[in-house]
């Protein structure tokens, strides 16, 4: 799954700390081998956390603009953040502070100072450990047919999505692509072929999106596209380009003869605009949702933008 906020292939580390010499000598400390983003205080730390998701963060226990284990109950109690392992920073000896800290998550806690080789191997260790465990969250959050995400990665990136467009005042479009027929070519040739249909619309999706979309499969023959900066007459040329390329694509059968029929779509599409905002994601894909539902009614294979038809727009044509 895509991560924001990263410049290279080298883990990203957040710091959160209020005191300037602490918190610029931890960056200088570690931006040698790490990507490192700092903030001073708890508001800023959260935000921060929420829009990179790093490797780790570095929490100061002690916060004058919040307590370090609020900070910690926030990132945890956020789907964004919650799998995101914080090592705490704190001068108090206090076994049953630190005792508390480790009860609500943290993975580890460095005293206040600490020598720059201590802190490096706590480091170290946290972050493979780290990795491994976004390695079995990758793999929970994609469709093991397709390689794409799953409903659940869907879900936290449109929310992402959808927030960045709100502040940011951009477009966002949803597409819900629906693969016709599926069930009665599953029926007439296996679901060997069927599977082989639905790889084959996945591939060509692939290769249609730009690095910041985003594709998902949503259910059995039913895919989810986002496309941030795009109107929904924008993301139609996209739908009408996938639908169009489609049918030259042909799907083999098991002992390698072109099945016989070609592969169609019926495609819904929806957009959240500054312009005409949606209330909510929900809302979002319900008319991205009712748009599909009209492409399917009024004989599938074809594009439907919510609340216009597509032949009276010149960016796509309607067949």
């Amino acid at each position: 799954m895509e991560r924001h906020g990263r410049s290279s292939e080298r883990a990203l580390l957040l710091i959160i700390e209020d005191d300037t010499g602490v918190r610029e000598g931890l960056m200088d400390l570690l931006a040698p081998r790490f990507d490192v983003l700092a903030a001073s205080d708890a508001d800023a730390g959260v935000e921060l956390a929420r829009e990179h998701r790093p490797d780790l963060v570095l929490l100061d226990r002690f916060l004058p603009s919040g307590d370090g284990l609020a900070v910690l109950e926030t990132l945890q109690g956020d789907v964004r953040t919650e799998t995101v392992p914080v090592i705490f920073l704190t001068g108090d000896a206090d076994e049953a502070t630190l005792e508390r800290c480790l009860e609500m998550g943290a993975v580890d806690f460095i005293h206040k100072p600490a020598s720059s080789r201590e802190l490096l191997a706590r480091i170290d260790r946290a972050v493979r450990q780290s990795e491994q465990q976004r390695k079995l969250q990758v793999l929970a959050q994609t469709d093991a047919l397709t390689g794409l995400a799953n409903f659940r990665a869907l879900s936290v990136r449109l929310e992402d999505e959808f927030k960045r467009a709100q502040r940011y005042g951009y477009a966002l479009s949803v597409v819900v692509i629906d693969l016709d027929h599926l069930k009665a070519i599953n029926d007439g040739m296996g679901h060997d072929v069927g599977n082989r249909a639905i790889l084959a619309l996945a591939t060509l999706m692939q290769g249609n999106l730009r690095e910041s979309d985003f594709a998902a499969r949503f259910g059995g023959d039913e895919f989810v596209v986002l496309l941030p900066h795009q109107t929904s007459l924008e993301a139609a040329v996209f739908a009408e380009r996938l639908r169009s390329e489609l049918r030259g694509v042909n799907v083999q059968r098991g002992d390698g003869r072109p099945a016989p029929f070609g592969l169609s779509i019926s495609v819904g599409v929806a957009d959240h605009t500054a312009d005409s905002p949606r209330e909510s994601t929900e809302a979002l894909l319900k008319a991205a949702d009712a748009a599909l539902y009209e492409a399917k009614r009024e004989g599938r294979d074809r594009v439907v933008v919510y609340g216009q038809s597509l032949h009276n727009t010149p960016a796509a044509q309607r067949h």
